[in-house]
């Protein structure tokens, strides 16, 4: 064969040559692959260490921001301080270069700030702090570092419960008794070391939420309970409270004597609302926060009752009043119950008002005190009737009494600031507590005894009476009636720590002596009726002009009326208190401070 030939036949084929292209080309391709491979997985490395970086970053954010606001304060002092130790003590140092850890306070509000974050410097009462942490990520193989952040919000709201009005001193015995008994139609015979465990006795508003068997505070806020069903929930509640108390066995036993003794009245809502009153007023825009707020057992018992008998006829008290050594006879009406407030301090920026305010009841207390007949004899134009008198004494009746009605209005106090430290002795709580008007009038009652009757002075009042056998013969009336106002008094301040049960629990603003107070707004009164026709002489029913001559029925009328109005501080003041009511002075009981659990809301 041909050398040429040979050479030629010697050659690769044109096929083999694609095919060792082919695999040149699949190694390159395969080559590329790894290599693209291999930064994806380089740079997954970095991407992942970046996302560690923050997640752990926002660890250390949540972590800060709880710490801050625990540490919550008006000056916005120590929550930075709290929120940098806290980062400190989980690995993360705010001077070390590339870090950074802010702190903002604000309020955290779902009512009045804007979302998704709820979250507004501006606005107060504080209860809320964000902390955004920085933190300089270096990169392995992507470049030299990226800066990742992350941002937590936390609040922790601090809640106050408190009333006005009530007071340890109205506990005597037998007058709760007889409160309860003509409000709800019941028959409670308990004694005063009873009523006294009640009102050291704490749950929370948690445990009623489980004795009714609902999930949130605004279902528990609208439920409808009779005054009965009111103390059943009560106990039910006590019973599984995990709330230490002193009293308890003590405190159970008296509301299992309350449930037994069928309490009547109306259906109510646990909770206050625009249509109606209820027991509890909350000034929350996250009512759920509600849920570790506790409350007294017995001043939430006494609201109910108050609550379940407002707007009714006034109700005889078996009260076995003894002015003086006299006898009296009280009727006692429920205008407006008072209320329980539990919420944060400050005002809302969209209403204008304060978010907690408490008010006491509006009452109508009608007493009749009969000055009695011992020594009397007629007097003055009366005294020809002398003889008569002595000689069918046995027929005749000289009856002297003093007529009085009084209304007391709404007072309130509102929650205008709180502080929590490290100590509930060092937390503060700061009420301001405004006593309400109070018209007193010395005349005979109206027929019309409803409560939507607008108090009125318009009847005279009967301060003598003659009569045969029940049978009025003379009377002797005021010529008018004698309206007197208790001004109102300017509103006081009042400082609470945040412990509950000490010397502080219960604080008054101004003195309170309605006894001296009623004598000082009836001393004019009293002038009135010894001026010129002051008085009025009744013979069988009409009126006979007498000018001065019935001075000296006044000057009896008087000397006894001195130690009558000085006995009205030991009787009606722990009444009037009992019901949430006071003349001239308001006492506020703080119940207690509930220094907020931090959460985190964003």
């Amino acid at each position: 064969m041909p050398l040429a030939r040979r050479c030629v036949d010697g050659r690769p084929s044109a096929r083999g040559r694609r095919t060792i292209a082919r695999e040149r080309g699949s190694f390159a391709v395969v080559a590329a692959v790894w290599m693209l491979a291999a930064i994806a997985a380089l740079g997954a490395v970095d991407i992942g260490s970046v996302f560690f970086a923050r997640r752990d970053l926002q660890r250390v954010a949540d972590m800060a921001a709880l710490a801050a606001a625990q540490k919550m304060d008006d000056q916005c002092t120590q929550p930075a301080a709290a929120a940098n130790a806290n980062a400190r003590s989980n690995g993360f140092d705010p001077t070390k270069s590339g870090n950074t850890l802010a702190l903002s306070c604000g309020r955290w509000d779902t009512q009045s700030n804007a979302g998704p974050s709820y979250f507004n410097t501006t606005s107060t009462p504080l209860n809320a702090v964000q902390v955004t942490a920085t933190q300089s990520v270096p990169y392995f193989f992507l470049g030299s570092s990226r800066t990742v952040s992350a941002t937590s919000t936390a609040k922790a709201t601090n809640i106050d419960q408190f009333t006005v009005g009530t007071t340890l001193a109205s506990l005597q015995g037998g007058l709760v008794n007889n409160v309860l008994n003509a409000l709800l139609g019941a028959n409670l015979s308990l004694n005063v070391l009873s009523y006294q465990a009640l009102a050291s006795t704490q749950i929370k508003l948690g445990d009623l939420m489980a004795a009714a068997n609902v999930l949130t505070v605004n279902e528990l806020l609208s439920t409808q309970v009779t005054a009965g069903q009111f103390a059943q929930l009560t106990l039910t509640a006590l019973s599984r409270t995990r709330v230490v108390n002193a009293n308890l066995q003590a405190s159970v036993a008296a509301l299992q004597a309350i449930v037994g003794a069928n309490l009547g009245g109306g259906k109510f809502s646990i909770g206050s609302r625009s249509g109606g009153p209820g027991v509890f007023a909350l000034g929350l825009s996250d009512t759920q926060a509600a849920a570790d707020a506790k409350i007294n057992v017995f001043d939430a018992l006494m609201v109910a009752a108050e609550v379940a008998a407002a707007g009714k006829p006034a109700v005889d008290v078996a009260t076995g009043l003894q002015l003086a050594g006299q006898g009296a006879t009280l009727k006692l009406q429920i205008i407006e119950p008072p209320s329980i407030a539990i919420g944060e301090a400050g005002t809302d920026p969209k209403a204008g008002a304060w978010r907690t305010q408490a008010n006491n009841a509006q009452i109508r207390l009608y007493v009749k005190v009969s000055l009695g007949t011992t020594g009397l004899s007629p007097t003055g134009v009366l005294l020809p009737l002398a003889l008569l008198v002595s000689l069918v004494q046995n027929l005749i009746q000289v009856d002297l009494s003093l007529p009085i009605a009084l209304q007391v209005a709404t007072g309130s106090a509102w929650l205008q600031s709180t502080s929590c430290a490290a100590t509930a002795a060092a937390s503060r709580a700061t009420i301001v507590v405004q006593p309400g008007l109070a018209n007193l009038c010395v005349g005979d009652p109206p027929t019309d005894l409803s409560a939507q009757q607008t108090f009125a002075c318009d009847a005279p009042a009967t301060i003598a009476s003659i009569g045969l056998v029940n049978a009025p013969l003379l009377q002797v009336k005021s010529a008018v009636a004698l309206p007197a106002v208790v001004p109102k008094a300017s509103a006081a301040t009042l400082t609470f720590n945040g412990v509950t049960g000490d010397a502080d629990d219960y604080q008054t603003a101004n003195s309170n002596a309605v006894g001296s107070v009623l004598a000082n707004a009836l001393s004019g009164a009293a002038q009135s009726l010894t001026g010129q026709n002051g008085l009025t002489l009744y013979v069988l029913g009409v009126p006979v002009p007498v000018g001065s001559t019935l001075n000296p029925v006044v000057t009896v009328l008087l000397n006894q009326l001195g130690p009558v109005l000085s006995s009205l501080d030991q009787v009606v003041v722990p009444l009037l208190n009992l019901l949430g009511v006071q003349v001239g002075a308001a006492t506020v009981h703080n119940e207690a401070l509930t220094c907020g659990t931090a959460q985190t809301v964003y």
